[in-house]
């Protein structure tokens, strides 16, 4: 089957994720950088407290296979975090519960670090063979951003335009990737 005809089936709702996840797959390699990762206990909680039911899981794993379809036609290079990245902002968007997790590999041989998506305690973004061989490091993560960094900061603050009063310092848009959604 050809990709046009593939594209046609998807619903409209599943073409926008799509492009969406495109777009969003090359600002997260932008972006990466300046992003920090900090234990998110809240998402340990909201876990807990509510397991998705099937059509919940369902989605999730539809979301997956776009994030992975948008990531395999990408123009950049992507890494397992920049994937992981998207899919947890996506599912965090539809309200659906999901944990981003990092890990590092517990077999013999040199250190290499994943990441992966978990929803209802599945893997959505890796299969379990490929899984098996790394180990998380406790609990779940939530991207933070830094905000700007200062070479940029002191590029702007010597622009002209910025004497005018224009706001300086970091930027803190809810709804931008590396912060949590509304």
């Amino acid at each position: 089957m050809s990709k046009w005809r593939r594209w046609r089936e998807l619903s409209w709702t599943d073409r926008r994720l799509l492009l969406q996840a495109a777009l969003l797959l090359v600002y997260a390699r932008l972006k990466l950088p300046f992003i920090e990762f900090r234990v998110d206990p809240a998402t340990g909680q909201e876990l807990r407290s509510a397991e998705p039911a099937d059509p919940v899981l369902a989605r999730a794993q539809v979301i997956a296979r776009l994030v992975g379809i948008a990531a395999a036609h990408s123009p950049v290079a992507l890494t397992c975090l920049h994937r992981s990245l998207v899919l947890w902002w996506l599912l965090r968007r539809q309200g659906i519960p999901c944990a981003l997790r990092l890990g590092a590999n517990t077999q013999s041989g040199p250190f290499e670090a994943h990441a992966w998506v978990e929803c209802a305690g599945v893997a959505l973004n890796e299969q379990g063979a490929h899984l098996s061989r790394y180990s998380p490091f406790g609990q779940a993560v939530s991207p933070v951003g830094r905000g700007r960094p200062a070479w940029l900061v002191a590029r702007q603050a010597r622009r002209p335009d910025n004497a005018a009063g224009h706001r300086q310092g970091p930027r803190t848009q809810p709804g931008r990737l590396g912060e949590h959604p509304p």
